[in-house]
């Protein structure tokens, strides 16, 4: 084990953009330090195997990598083979599935009716357009102003309060830019994406190979303040961390959610990856069956066997887990702050990833910026 004086580039996190920076810069010959305060690698992307299942287990939930583009689809693949899983999604609403997003067969279901694509087209701005709201000031005028009072007190209302642990009417009405609507029977979540699928091996295993260099250095269950006195004054460092906890709340707490979950073995599928539940009375918001990923392997699929999540969303308390931002104008000014205080006191440091650059990038964004802050480091 080296001396951590001896590394010009330490890297606070070993999630998929620290891992994908540290390999940048090994292979541009520079020696990397890498450490990560859990006990393991790939940050919240991290799985395992069940060892009785032969289940993937995504610890911290679902993930399904996605990408429009090609520079982040060349990349990753030197790294991990990749089945062809397409994901879709279902919403349970009062006891049945609709398709998710909003698409013909979700609306023509919901209304009971048998519209072509230009009648619901047509339909929907009518529903929207009963609201009488033209300028909405809230998540929840949004969403009516958007679809209608039916289609968004059923998929979006419920889901979304449970899941921000407020009414609508307190959510910004920036969080719904838009709202995915398909006049069309096609039900892929990412319709988009040029690219999809899950690791074969699992993510874990695709981080690990990507940090797979005799020029970077990982220690686990270490964190950034363990090693921080030992660092050259000449290394980088780039941070993946929470910046408010990195500069010990001094300016208070940024606002952020959490997630917890609970794990099931189980014999009773649910027939599919991913159910969102909609209705306000079913505390969690989103149900996993791990193995429907594993297309690659049917035999884990065919067997009874389940390995079942529920997904609730949390409030953040100092100390747990953070999953995603809530970002807002007042959040921005906040960590707008801690950037500047960041500077001052680590003038060699810069923010990177979900946590430090307090955003909530989907995974091909973070590859994407990981690629584009190593070519400035």
């Amino acid at each position: 084990m080296s001396e951590v004086a001896d590394f010009k580039y330490v890297v606070a996190g070993a999630g998929i953009f620290g891992a994908i920076v540290a390999e940048r810069l090994a292979s541009r010959g520079e020696k990397v330090l890498v450490v990560e305060k859990r006990d393991h690698v790939a940050g919240n992307i991290y799985s395992y195997t069940d060892s009785e299942t032969g289940i993937e287990i995504h610890k911290y939930g679902s993930h399904i990598f996605h990408t429009e583009h090609e520079d982040v689809w060349d990349y990753i693949t030197q790294f991990a083979e990749f089945n062809d899983y397409t994901h879709t999604v279902n919403t349970r609403y009062q006891g049945k599935l609709y398709p998710m997003p909003i698409n013909l067969d979700t609306i023509n279901l919901l209304y009971g009716t048998e519209m072509d694509a230009a009648e619901a087209e047509k339909f929907v701005a009518e529903e929207a357009k009963k609201t009488g709201i033209t300028n909405p000031q809230n998540f929840e005028e949004k969403g009516l102003s958007l679809v209608g009072e039916k289609l968004y007190t059923a998929f979006l209302k419920g889901y979304t309060e449970k899941q921000w642990n407020t009414s609508a009417t307190n959510l910004s009405a920036d969080i719904l830019k838009r709202i995915p609507v398909r006049f069309s029977h096609d039900n892929r979540y990412f319709m988009t994406a040029k690219y999809q699928g899950i690791p074969k091996e699992g993510y874990t295993k695709m981080v690990e190979n990507i940090l797979d260099n005799p020029l970077i250095e990982v220690r686990t269950g270490t964190s950034f303040q363990d090693i921080e006195q030992e660092i050259s004054p000449d290394a980088k460092i780039i941070y993946c961390g929470q910046i408010d906890q990195l500069m010990d709340y001094e300016f208070g707490v940024l606002p952020w959610r959490s997630l917890r979950f609970e794990e099931i073995r189980t014999e009773e599928t649910l027939g599919e990856a991913v159910i969102n539940e909609a209705d306000p009375d079913v505390p969690y918001t989103r149900s996993h069956d791990y193995k429907y990923y594993q297309i690659h392997q049917p035999e884990v699929i065919e067997q009874k066997a389940c390995y079942i999540c529920r997904e609730y969303p949390a409030d953040f308390v100092k100390g747990g887990e953070v999953y995603y931002p809530v970002n807002n104008d007042e959040s921005e000014e906040l960590y707008q702050k801690y950037v500047e205080a960041v500077k001052e006191k680590y003038p060699n440091m810069v923010l990177g990833g979900r946590l430090g650059a307090y955003r909530y990038w989907d995974m091909d964004l973070a590859v994407k910026n990981a690629l584009e802050m190593a070519e400035t480091l």
